[in-house]
């Protein structure tokens, strides 16, 4: 998270409420360089885990706790169970050594029982263990017939006036990274705790905390770092999952509040003319719109003739026909007399769109443009003037399209395609992307994604956008027959490929990584390439294309594919958006158990966008239960927003995309699938606020508008909070 400037609150409701509008600057900002114990090494350190002020610490949370509130005897003990137990070190711990390993060995002693500690890789522990003393210990219990161990356990002494009820029940278990250790970072959010506790601010209403059954904030930090019951862990990370949602889903609504309150877009309405001319280029596609693109259409086409700003998201499944709605809104635009653009993720995509747009828009008199990084420097030239004298109506291009040098006429609509990989600040650069001489107009701004995403992570991710949703496939698509594979079964795989490109189709093979890592079995893209192109009476032409190509090298293997001269493309995920090559009808997916189902649908969509058979084969050898299942999911679905639904069941939110690009903070304590009640309270909790106060501008609510600013600066700093 990044470093805040965050205002705080004096709160004591007990002493007063009026002390408690009172506002002070704490010391949240400080570094953690200021702590005790902490120098440039240490800082360092923490800077890897993203830690560099006080309130990073104090939002690192613990991902698990050491349950020492109960100690067992070692009779007592279970195979595979962590357990706390006290027990007598019998002799001085022994060290022994094999290269940079090392191993930690000392036995425990209890009531003429005895289990065996071992440490790993942690030397210094010799020297922190004293014979005949007694210690607490907790760790993970192994046994191995009548012998047990535990293995890496933590310990504290317990022989000096010993108070069972004086030590942590709960011990925090925290991300760590190499040179730091649990004991350090309890002491330094200790440290941290101790001086702000008293400064902590209550930014929620008294009202949402009692209805809603929220502790306040200051119980909630403490709990969190310092809990006395397993009831407390539970209250803390309602509170602060509740609080860390609630925050984002109140900006994101007073984003869109400020956006249809203060913005004033075009109104692209269009004459008798202009109307009987989309609709004669609807009447001449190859293929008749389904009723989902229609109502699609619809919505679009209704915020495009009022003067407040369009800010839609059309999501729909991979080929479901999203560029045809983006092509009639273009359309619209031109023919109202208005600059349209369309942002792609990459020039590939870019490119393709241009190819969609010109053939779609082949009878009109306004031809697209296309503007990429590789686009020669006398037709940049030449259209970058057409673009500010607004002789050039419709662009497509990539993210040149946002530099300070492209400036527009008059621009009525702005499009992005696959909108996580841009994220908030980029597309608000692109609606930002005009002549300043005319910056009292802001654009219709639709954007576009073939991710699917379950609802309730799309109220989160495009909570300031409204939705459309296309979701049938244009008639004609066969489903792509997908299957699992073991590398037993390569044989067989390889036999199928053969066919496929004897009867003139092309394959792709997707693999988790680009080159071979000593430490690691998957299968690089590098060395699966040179297989396929070194095979023996082999006459497949195979091309190569990964992330660390540059955009010309890509842009050159992309082209040869498209173009059918390569015949097997092996690459990373780079081909997972939006390259559409009709002729290709298989695909194999190396390690298919590294990827997320939604991942693994958006690869599987480069194939089956013709009327051919197609297959989508999913390598793995994993025996992973939930892995397995996972696979099998994919198998047997093809609607992207259902393995979606299920991915988030499976897998848990975490890195939804595979990317971290959507623009929008990590959330740190929600579950976006766990805590599907609190989500729920939170969408409540936001209803009634603004029916209390639309724009959170009384007095009790200065605080709140105050707090979502400064938590999340790089997303709603520009929103005049």
């Amino acid at each position: 998270m990044p470093a805040i400037d965050i205002v705080m609150k004096t709160n004591n409701e007990k002493a007063g409420r009026q002390k408690g509008n009172e506002r002070q600057q704490a010391n949240w900002l400080t570094s953690v360089r200021q702590l005790p114990g902490v120098g440039e090494r240490r800082a360092q350190q923490l800077k890897r885990l993203n830690i560099e002020t006080w309130f990073d610490l104090l939002c690192w949370f613990p991902r698990d706790y050491e349950d020492w509130s109960t100690t067992v005897s070692l009779a007592e003990l279970e195979d595979g169970r962590e357990a706390a137990f006290l027990a007598v070190v019998k002799n001085k711990p022994s060290v022994t050594r094999r290269g940079r390993l090392s191993m930690v060995r000392v036995s425990l002693y209890q009531d003429k029982r005895s289990i065996q500690a071992v440490w790993f890789n942690q030397p210094w522990i010799q020297n922190q263990l004293e014979s005949g003393r007694l210690y607490r210990f907790y760790g993970l219990i192994k046994r191995s017939e009548r012998i047990f161990q535990v293995q890496n356990p933590s310990f504290e002494l317990a022989d000096e006036g010993f108070d069972s009820e004086a030590v942590q029940a709960f011990k925090p278990i925290y991300p760590l990274t190499d040179g730091l250790s649990q004991k350090m970072l309890r002491q330094y959010i200790l440290s941290v705790w101790t001086a702000i506790k008293d400064q902590m601010p209550e930014f929620l209403p008294a009202w949402i905390r009692r209805s809603f059954h929220l502790s306040t904030a200051a119980y909630a930090y403490e709990r969190i770092h310092f809990p006395r019951t397993s009831q407390d862990i539970e209250i803390s990370r309602r509170r602060i999952g509740f609080e860390e949602l609630f925050l984002l889903r109140c900006g994101l609504y007073l984003t869109r509040r400020q956006t249809r309150l203060q913005a004033s877009a075009w109104n692209l309405s269009v004459n008798t003319n202009g109307k009987r001319m989309i609709t004669q280029m609807i009447d001449q596609l190859p293929f008749k719109l389904t009723q989902a693109q229609q109502k699609a259409w619809r919505e679009v086409q209704s915020d495009l003739v009022t003067d407040c700003p369009m800010n839609r998201l059309l999501q729909g499944d991979v080929g479901s026909g999203k560029t045809v709605i983006a092509a009639l809104a273009m359309l619209q635009c031109a023919l109202a007399g208005k600059q349209a653009v369309l942002m792609a993720p990459t020039a590939i995509l870019a490119a393709q769109h241009h190819q969609t747009l010109s053939r779609l828009l082949t009878d009109s008199v306004h031809e697209p443009v296309l503007l990429t990084g590789s686009t020669s420097i006398s037709e940049r030239r030449r259209i970058l003037s057409g673009l500010q004298s607004g002789e050039i109506s419709l662009v497509v291009g990539t993210h040149a399209l946002i530099e300070k040098k492209v400036q527009f006429h008059e621009l009525g609509l702005a499009i992005t395609d696959e909108q996580h990989r841009f994220g908030v600040r980029q597309r608000k650069l692109l609606a930002e992307a005009r002549n300043q001489d005319k910056a009292e107009k802001d654009p219709h701004v639709l954007v576009m994604s073939a991710t699917p995403i379950p609802r309730s992570l799309a109220l989160i991710l495009y909570g300031d956008l409204d939705l459309s949703l296309i979701d049938e496939l244009p008639p004609g698509r066969q489903p792509v027959e997908t299957y699992t594979a073991a590398d037993a079964d390569r044989d067989r795989v390889m036999r199928l490929m053969e066919r496929v490109v004897n009867a003139g189709h092309q394959v792709y093979v997707v693999c988790p990584m680009i080159e071979e890592q000593a430490d690691s079995d998957l299968l690089s893209a590098v060395a699966v390439y040179n297989q396929l192109s070194q095979q023996k009476n082999s006459t497949w032409n195979v091309g190569l294309i990964h992330g660390r190509l540059s955009q010309e090298q890509k842009d050159e293997q992309m082209q040869r594919f498209m173009s059918g001269m390569t015949q097997i493309l092996v690459s990373t995920t780079v081909v997972e958006v939006g390259v559409d090559n009709p002729n290709a009808t298989m695909m194999i997916i190396e390690n298919a158990e590294r990827f997320g189902l939604a991942q693994l649908h958006q690869l599987r969509g480069r194939v089956g966008r013709s009327s051919n058979q197609s297959w989508c084969i999913l390598m793995s050898d994993v025996q992973d239960e939930l892995a397995r299942k996972r696979l099998k999911v994919i198998c047997h679905a093809s609607d992207g927003f259902a393995i979606a639904e299920q991915d988030l069941q499976l897998r848990g939110p975490g890195d939804f995309f595979g990317t971290r690009q959507h623009g929008l903070p990590d959330l740190r304590m929600i579950n976006l699938y766990r805590d599907r009640d609190v989500i729920t309270d939170v969408e409540h909790a936001l209803t009634q606020l603004i029916d209390k106060d639309p724009d959170l501008n009384s007095p009790e609510h200065q605080l709140l508008r105050q707090v979502i600013a400064d938590r999340y600066p790089a997303v709603f700093s520009q929103i005049g909070l």
